[in-house]
């Protein structure tokens, strides 16, 4: 008889305990998870009653594997869509909930009398509460959907991400000094990396899969999803990070593709095979003799979680602007350690530096505070109605008109624009950052035996100008609707600052071109200075570099949204999808009455401001009759305002005349509440409507339709930018929408860049239009929304 390996045998002891505890635990209504971690102490050496595992080495090895693919799955479940819909809230309490934990984890450990890093670590690990516990309890309950549990399942999720780079910061003080500014350095370089990273795989890994699509059968695809977790486990590991960080990324960029949903069924059932060894493996690990020694410490520890996360979560969700209730109820249910702690520990294990007793004393809190969340959750209403009688009625006031004045702050217009110029500034910066990095220290040294030196890095330099030029170009592009605002209503002090910006963001663009040529080359004079001030503005004033980055803008996005596009495409048709863009653009009538001065001369007010909140005029009523229908769709904004300003202009704009204009809804919304605030319309007047109800309520102009395209292969169109093509001038159509790779961008920029498979809808005149109608009917397909019955 051949014989077989004992790692064979060990799995076999292992999976045949984890099947019977499990089944208990699924029996007696406890977590699966718990079934686990109680196998893995009964064939552990330290129990004694039963054969233990020979080949510990072998099944630490699927251990790992367990927890790389554990993360790679947590990654498939999480998109940074995702991430972006849970809102503030949730944010603040997982911030503070953290946070708190943290420091008060720390400050436990030092009061045992634990080392450092001991007392580090268990500060890292207190600080995490259990999606997977708190989601299984609200479903037994049926309490999912409710205020408090998306608002704990958000917070939770912001957790979960958190921890990943909390895994990073304490791999890397544990590994190197702990002199902040060395710990600072590498942390800020890892990031770089990571986002370098990140951005390349949303931008590669889905249009590789789009391109095979055809050959992906369920074995080549979980072939090939396997496959990119683990090469970024390896990556991950070269470049300084921890594998459960590579293989949650390699998840994440797989969860917004087309076949998430795919690759998360057919990879369940082996996250749920080598998770099993994972947790059992974790229960291995747990000492009966450690957990005696250390009882009086778990007791402190459970007693901290069971009040500090409630507390500590509590705080948060107040912070975030939840009600009392809202917020002990959140609490409550925040209020265990979770799974990612036990992957912690055996991060900290693996770096020798925790000391061994910590792994079973956080495996035995777990287990604890596991048992009381059921608990805690049921009896949440009570502790709240027992808050109510405890605390002074002028508390419980003060937390209502908190969270009222909360509601109704908004953030300002100057506040927004400089967010926003932040953003796009610091994005500069990375971009400069990250060029020298990976051309200097990845490019730069695989080429040198190809090319001469000063040859090589001036390349190389022109490459990373480029790069950044492209980012250089939003800087100055990105926002002007944002410019617009502060230049017409922010008054001199707004102005004098957005003219302060836009010298700083000058310099800063001169600073990143310099900074790239002396990294790469080595040169540096006052002259090379001069030479990137032009370059600066040349690449900030480029129209074409411009288009570019909003092509990569519209590709990246598309890639990251592409499994919720996917989802929202096919629930439309062709005729539903003009609909759907009738029903995102909002049309608004307001009566001329108010007057500016403007270089002199008296200017329409209600003009300029809705120019300034970058809205569309679509039509000019006057006396009961439209004017102008001819010449209003061929104009554009600073024509239109030169027209409509000058009294002898037929399109010279009266008092009384109604003016109706377009645009987004928030666009809409702002619009109306300056109007509002300088009392130039009465609160009865400030309402909009959809251009689809617009449209059909027979007060539009002739004719005038909404309707899309498709750029085909024999478009001359085709490589064009919408400016170039000049749709108002030519066709009397003006482009409300485009789509790129199932992406629908509402008012597109005019350097758009249009290419084959995108789409097109315009708002126009059908007569004026005709032209451009005939034009698509030779090539392209024109679909209408002219049958949709008009609504009364």
């Amino acid at each position: 008889m051949v014989e077989i390996p004992q790692l064979v045998v060990d799995l076999a002891l292992l999976m045949g305990v984890a099947a019977i505890t499990t089944i208990i635990c699924k029996l007696i209504k406890q977590p699966v998870l718990l079934g686990y971690v109680i196998a893995g102490f009964l064939i552990s050496p330290t129990f004694g009653w039963v054969p233990s595992v020979s080949d510990a080495e072998g099944v630490s090895t699927w251990s790992e594997i367990g927890m790389i693919f554990l993360m790679f799955g947590l990654g498939l479940e999480f998109s940074i869509v995702r991430l972006s819909t849970i809102g503030k809230g949730a944010f603040v309490v997982a911030i503070t909930v953290m946070g708190g934990m943290m420091l008060t984890g720390m400050a436990l450990g030092t009061l045992l009398g634990w080392s450092f890093y001991t007392s580090l670590f268990l500060g890292g690990m207190l600080s995490i509460s259990s999606t997977m516990i708190v989601s299984k309890v609200y479903d037994e309950l049926g309490l999912k959907g409710t205020r408090f549990a998306d608002l704990a399942l958000g917070a939770l999720v912001t957790e979960d991400i958190v921890a990943i780079f909390l895994m990073v910061v304490l791999s890397t003080i544990a590994v190197g000094s702990v002199e902040g500014g060395e710990v600072v350095a590498d942390l800020s370089r890892m990031v770089l990396y990571l986002v370098v990273w990140f951005v390349l795989a949303v931008l590669i890994v889905p249009s590789v899969l789009k391109r095979v699509a055809r050959v992906l059968n369920n074995e080549i695809l979980i072939t090939v999803s396997v496959a990119l977790c683990l090469v970024m486990v390896v990556v991950a590991n070269a470049i300084g990070f921890s594998a459960a960080l590579g293989a949650f990324l390699a998840g994440s960029i797989l969860a917004g593709t087309t076949r998430a949903s795919r690759i998360e069924e057919l990879f369940k059932p082996i996250k749920d095979l080598f998770g099993a060894i994972f947790f059992v493996s974790v229960g291995m690990m747990v000492s009966p003799f450690a957990i005696t020694k250390n009882i009086i410490p778990i007791v402190i520890i459970v007693l901290v979680v069971l009040v500090g996360m409630p507390l500590f979560s509590g705080i948060g969700a107040l912070l975030g602007g939840q009600s009392l209730k809202t917020a002990v109820k959140c609490g409550l249910s925040l209020s265990q350690v979770g799974e990612f702690s036990f992957i912690i520990a055996a991060l900290g294990v693996s770096l020798g530096v925790t000391d061994s007793f910590l792994y079973p004393v956080i495996v035995t809190v777990s287990v604890v505070t596991t048992l009381t969340t059921p608990f805690y959750i049921r009896h949440s209403d009570g502790v709240y109605r027992l808050l109510v009688r405890l605390l002074p009625q002028p508390v419980l006031d003060r937390l209502e008109y908190r969270k009222s004045s909360d509601d109704d702050k908004g953030p300002s217009m100057v506040g927004m624009y400089v967010k926003h110029w932040a953003l796009r500034l610091a994005m500069v910066v990375v971009a400069a950052i990250a060029s020298v990095e990976v051309l200097a220290k990845i490019v730069k040294p695989l080429l040198r035996g190809f090319a001469v030196e000063p040859g090589l890095g001036i390349a190389l330099s022109v490459i990373g100008i480029l790069i950044t030029g492209v980012f250089m170009s939003n800087l100055f592009y990105g926002n002007r609707k944002g410019e617009l605002r502060l230049l017409w209503l922010g008054g001199k002090g707004a102005r004098a600052m957005f003219f302060t910006l836009t010298l700083v963001a000058i310099v800063i663009s001169s600073a990143a071109i310099v900074y790239i040529v002396y990294a790469l080359e080595g040169i540096f004079s006052w002259w090379l200075v001069l030479l990137a001030f032009l370059l600066a503005t040349g690449l900030a004033r480029s129209k074409a570099i411009h288009s570019g980055f909003l092509r990569l803008e519209a590709s990246f996005l598309a890639n990251l949204n592409a499994n919720v596009l996917a989802e929202r495409k096919a629930e439309l048709d062709d005729e539903e999808h003009v609909n759907w863009v009738e029903r995102q653009l909002y049309v608004v009538q307001v009566a001329a009455t108010g007057r500016l001065s403007r270089r002199g001369l008296p200017r329409s007010s209600d003009y300029l401001f809705g120019f300034a909140f970058n809205l569309d005029l679509i039509a000019i009523e006057r006396d009961g009759h439209l004017i102008g229908e001819d010449l209003i769709p061929r104009l554009t904004k600073e024509e239109m305002g030169r027209r409509i300003n000058d009294p002898e202009d037929p399109l010279g704009i009266h008092e009384g005349d109604l003016l109706t204009f377009m645009g987004t809804e928030d666009e809409i919304d702002s619009y109306l509440q300056k109007l509002l605030k300088d009392d130039m319309i009465e609160e009865d007047e400030a309402s909009s409507e959809t251009l689809e109800r617009y449209l059909r309520s027979g007060r539009a102009p002739r004719e005038a339709r909404c309707f899309s395209f498709e750029i085909d292969s024999s478009s001359e169109f085709r490589g064009k930018t919408i400016n170039a093509i000049d749709f108002m001038g030519e066709y009397g159509s003006m482009v409300v929408a485009f789509e790129h790779n199932a992406l629908i961008k509402i008012k597109p920029s005019r350097h758009t860049l249009l290419s084959q498979g995108d789409r097109v809808w315009v708002l126009a005149d059908c007569v004026m239009a005709a032209p451009l109608m005939s034009l698509l009917s030779e090539s392209g397909e024109v679909i209408t929304a002219t049958d949709v019955p008009p609504i009364p």
